[in-house]
């Protein structure tokens, strides 16, 4: 059994105003998440200066992102913006960090798409430059904490070992079977080593197919891990499962339009994992 806390995320795919953001926050708190995290995809809102509006509307969650893609961003930029967020939500932020995917967006934002090899040294980058400006008391904005836990996800054999030589959090990310992750996660094991009792394993189920799963075609229902089917119970075990087998104690859920679950069943869904 692992020994790191269990813990559970809501990653809000919400369209629309921060308001309405804020109203799903307050939900997801209510319903036992731990965290909640946004996603950094045009199309939604923006990341961090949201997270700020559910900090201090919802002061019982840490918040996060799921995760910023490294390669919107000037190094030096992004340290300062999530150093000024951990100051204003009293040091409660947890960054995500990904290295970005979707080409359409960076022409959308008029920025140039880069290799695969760039992108992933864009994330060592900025893992590198947030770490420094939150362990030096001199700079400005001041944070709040000199050690924010930092995730990585990834899928690669690249990214994932980029994670297990620095990251506190390891989103490990498969689009096929669990049979896929289990060797995901044992690469994850076999390149931290020793480090490995330093950092929590984390799995995102992309999409839920619990009060309705015909949001979720048949093809993918069984044969995709990232999909968590009902009944609770059912789920509930699943994941109980994945903790004890697997070491993954951080589980991520993405909810919106569409995603197959209503807030009362993911506090079941929770009550029911931590009972």
């Amino acid at each position: 059994m692992n020994s790191k806390p269990l813990r559970f995320g809501a990653v809000l795919c919400t369209r629309g105003s921060v308001t309405h953001l804020v109203d799903q926050a307050r939900l997801a708190a209510e319903s036992g998440c731990d965290v909640v995290l946004l996603p950094d995809h045009l199309g939604y809102s923006a990341p961090l200066p949201s997270l700020v509006a559910v900090a201090t509307a919802v002061p019982s969650v840490r918040v996060g992102t799921c995760v910023l893609n490294a390669a919107f961003y000037p190094a030096a930029l992004l340290a300062r913006d999530v150093a000024a967020v951990d100051s204003a939500t009293g040091g409660r932020l947890e960054i995500g960090l990904g290295a970005g995917y979707v080409a359409e967006e960076f022409a959308m934002a008029g920025l140039r798409f880069p290799t695969p090899a760039q992108r992933l040294r864009m994330v060592a980058e900025h893992l590198t430059r947030i770490r420094a400006a939150f362990a030096d008391p001199d700079y400005s904005p001041t944070p709040v904490q000199p050690a924010p836990p930092i995730m990585i996800g990834g899928a690669g054999d690249k990214m994932l070992a980029l994670a297990a030589a620095h990251a506190d959090i390891i989103s490990v990310l498969t689009f096929g079977p669990e049979s896929g992750l289990v060797q995901r996660v044992q690469y994850v094991k076999e390149r931290a080593g020793a480090r490995l009792d330093q950092i929590e394993l984390s799995f995102p189920f992309g999409q839920l197919a619990i009060d309705d799963p015909t949001d979720v075609p048949e093809s993918q229902l069984h044969s995709m891990a990232t999909v968590l089917d009902g009944p609770v119970e059912a789920a509930a075990e699943r994941i109980a499962r994945m903790r004890h087998e697997l070491g993954i104690s951080y589980f991520t859920f993405s909810i919106g339009e569409g995603r197959g679950v209503k807030w009362p069943t993911l506090e079941k869904l929770i009550d029911r994992v931590r009972g």
